[in-house]
């Protein structure tokens, strides 16, 4: 219904929107224009649920992304290669192209970015914020149906996902994708499982190869989590390799996490807990002991 609202359906539900109204009629009072809006576009309704999915590209979700690719840099010492799953239009594989700015007193990433992204720490631990992004020599996205940021019905698709009342997540999802028609990031059409091994074949050898991944593995079976761990495992005997995770399956808030692989084995950490949208991060390690 969004969708089609913002497409310039005109019909008195807009009036209900504060993403298509500055002074929206109270929720309380929609539900008879929502009940004959859906009725009367029935048919439409029916299609865009056969044919769309939900991909949500959280831009603001980089506020916790700096950081853990920050201490993948610090611990590998080389420039990253991204790959991130379910990456919906890349905006987030565009996370060293992005200004930060957190608690209003720390601010890092590109200096003159078009795209500036607040979030607030929470706890007692905070990272180490490095005043420029490491270094990304390569990125690519996979997606079963990716978005495309120079297709503006797409663009309105993406845009519709954002919850109405959410005004400024709308204002930073259209500054990404501004920025982002200058240079899409490259996206593979496909399934993780089938497309993930050729990617992961073409991955720089002299970078610290990044599997990255948001809100995700709540769309896929068990045994395709554990089909992607033996992937990954098994690649890690050729690529310098990382998997910086957020998820949000069993926990009461995302839970960020930093696997990594050695010759000594396979280890995971716990990085932070965070707001489903990035509004703030609960940073878990002292890295301040960890350097000392």
């Amino acid at each position: 219904m969004h969708y089609l609202l913002l497409a310039g359906t005109n019909d008195r539900l807009a009036e209900f929107y504060p993403s298509l109204t500055a002074q929206p009629g109270y929720p309380e009072e929609a539900f008879p224009s929502f009940r004959a809006f859906c009725l009367d576009r029935r048919q439409a309704i029916e299609r865009i649920l056969g044919t769309r999915r939900v991909q949500t590209n959280e831009v603001a979700r980089c506020a916790y992304l700096y950081p853990a690719f920050a201490l993948v840099a610090e611990l590998s010492r080389r420039p990253l290669a991204v790959i991130e799953l379910g990456a919906s239009a890349g905006l987030n594989l565009m996370w060293d192209q992005y200004r930060y700015d957190y608690d209003g007193a720390t601010s890092c990433g590109e200096r003159d970015a078009t795209v500036l992204i607040r979030s607030t720490f929470r706890g007692h631990h905070r990272p180490r914020l490095p005043p420029r992004a490491p270094v990304v020599v390569d990125r690519v996205g996979v997606d079963l149906d990716p978005i495309d940021v120079r297709n503006d019905d797409q663009v309105l698709w993406l845009r519709a996902l954002v919850w109405p009342e959410h005004r400024q997540r709308a204002t930073l999802l259209a500054s990404a994708v501004t920025l982002a028609r200058r240079s899409p990031p490259r996206i593979v059409r496909g399934d993780a499982s089938a497309c993930l091994p050729d990617v992961l074949r073409e991955a720089r050898r002299d970078a610290a190869v990044c599997v990255t991944h948001t809100h995700t593995l709540n769309q896929v079976t068990d045994e395709g989590r554990a089909a992607l761990s033996a992937l990954l495992d098994e690649s890690s005997r050729e690529l310098l390799l990382y998997r910086v995770s957020a998820e949000w399956l069993t926990t009461a808030y995302p839970v960020v996490e930093l696997t990594s692989w050695t010759g000594a084995g396979v280890t995971t950490r716990r990085l932070a807990v965070c707001d489903p949208h990035g509004a703030w991060v609960e940073w878990l390690v002292d890295q301040a002991r960890d350097a000392g």
